[in-house]
């Protein structure tokens, strides 16, 4: 049986329509379990299948956490399969049966499908801009003529922000979703993503299925969440990048059978990465001033902590780091900036960095200025300055904290987010 969940607190109004889709659906056995929250209102419902259980945990302010509730829903449902449903959205007929159909393989434990999205009222579409990667194509429900949103793969690229992070449909095989904790109770905001992230790294690529279709529409209207707290969202957005980008990342290189490695490491590389150096200590000794002894395409992530400003040419360093990466690849990479004195304090630094260093690998603009010497095309994926600690900040040495993602041919043609260069 699956079982459907939404918390609920709105007037009803939406709720109605709804459980018209649900009626509609071509497999009947499911169960649709709604939770009222914070004065939320459940029409009656003339349908044994129709579970509604009362939230018996109210915050004080009544704000109750929207994780907290997801997690009380799947708490109560009583199906082999959990599908997320929202109070004011509407599943196709086919939906269920579909989905129904994906989880006969034992294989996938997490689906999702593509997005409808139309405003409410007008049916007007509403679709994503192609600039920051999106595809959609047309999508008929009822007469009305939409385009659904293209769904990404799960992967660490597309993970890596909420934009792109899969929207409904959201489904998960029961023992699955309690095997990666369930929604965070404490989340107000952003639990989904959380949720797709830790399924992601729970059971990478081969456990999580796109359903390459709409599976779901998604009604815009002036009480969307998104609207009201999209400043919230974008600064916890910001918390799970920094949280989950190295996990992510070291599963997509286990899935894809990546190397990881990481440059200047002789006495301190990570658990699970090669450590390269031309000190004695390193598993690869290797003169990082000359090409590197890795074939093309061949790592998943190169970290490159403090040792960048120790190469003499930083051409030949990106040049470098961007043939060993596979299409996508992260490199994660820390200098000391000119912007304070730790550039400089160094006698053995022969190389010199700050934020706008980068630009000229992320940036045609500036690119221009080093081509054709210079090969390499990145995706900026965060670039940022900061100090490490009070040490660094008492004595005045900010770094530069430079994410890039490996623009090649098999990443490019569905990459996630803007690209420069």
């Amino acid at each position: 049986m699956i079982s459907i969940f939404t918390p609920t607190h709105r007037d009803g109004t939406y709720l109605l329509e709804t459980y018209e889709s649900l009626k509609e659906q071509t497999y009947p056995e499911w169960q649709w379990v709604i939770v009222p929250n914070n004065g939320g209102i459940v029409p009656f419902f003339d349908d044994a299948r129709i579970k509604i259980v009362q939230y018996d945990k109210d915050s004080p302010d009544g704000r109750n956490s929207i994780g907290a509730l997801k997690r009380f829903a799947c708490e109560h449902c009583d199906g082999d399969i959990l599908v997320e449903l929202d109070d004011d959205d509407l599943l196709p007929p086919d939906a269920l049966e579909r989905i129904l159909a994906v989880f006969e393989d034992s294989r996938i434990q997490y689906a999702y499908s593509n997005t409808a999205e139309f405003v409410d009222k007008t049916w007007e579409s509403n679709t994503f801009s192609s600039y920051w990667g999106w595809k959609n194509r047309p999508y008929e429900y009822k007469g009305h003529q939409l385009l659904q949103n293209i769904a990404w793969p799960m992967t660490p690229q597309s993970l890596r922000h909420i934009y792109w992070s899969p929207n409904h449909v959201r489904c998960w095989r029961t023992t699955a979703y309690w095997d990666v904790g369930g929604h965070d109770p404490s989340l107000a905001l952003v639990d989904d993503h959380d949720m797709n992230i830790r399924c992601y790294i729970a059971f990478g690529m081969q456990g999580c299925k796109h359903i390459d279709d709409a599976l779901y529409l998604y009604r815009k209207h002036a009480g969307s969440t998104c609207y009201e707290y999209s400043a919230d969202i974008r600064r916890q957005d910001a918390l799970w990048y920094d949280k989950y980008i190295v996990p992510m990342s070291e599963r997509w290189c286990e899935d894809n059978n990546l190397l990881k490695i990481d440059l200047g490491g002789a006495f301190n590389a990570p658990k699970g990465f090669i450590s390269v150096d031309i000190r004695e200590g390193a598993q690869i000794q290797m003169d990082l001033d000359k090409d590197w002894r890795f074939s093309d395409d061949s790592v998943g992530i190169v970290r490159a902590a403090h040792i960048f400003e120790h190469l003499k040419d930083p051409i030949h360093t990106m040049n470098e780091l961007y043939r060993v990466l596979a299409p996508g690849g992260f490199a994660f990479i820390e200098v000391p900036s000119t912007d304070g004195r730790g550039a400089w304090q160094d006698p053995t630094h022969v190389s010199y960095w700050n934020q706008n260093s980068f630009f000229y690998y992320t940036r045609q603009e500036q690119a221009r200025f080093i081509q054709p010497q210079s090969k390499s095309r990145f995706q900026e994926s965060k670039l940022t300055t900061y100090y490490p600690n009070k040490f660094f900040k008492d004595n005045n040495i900010p770094c530069v904290i430079a994410h890039l993602i490996c623009l090649k041919p098999g990443y490019e043609e569905r990459r996630a987010g803007e690209v420069l260069i």
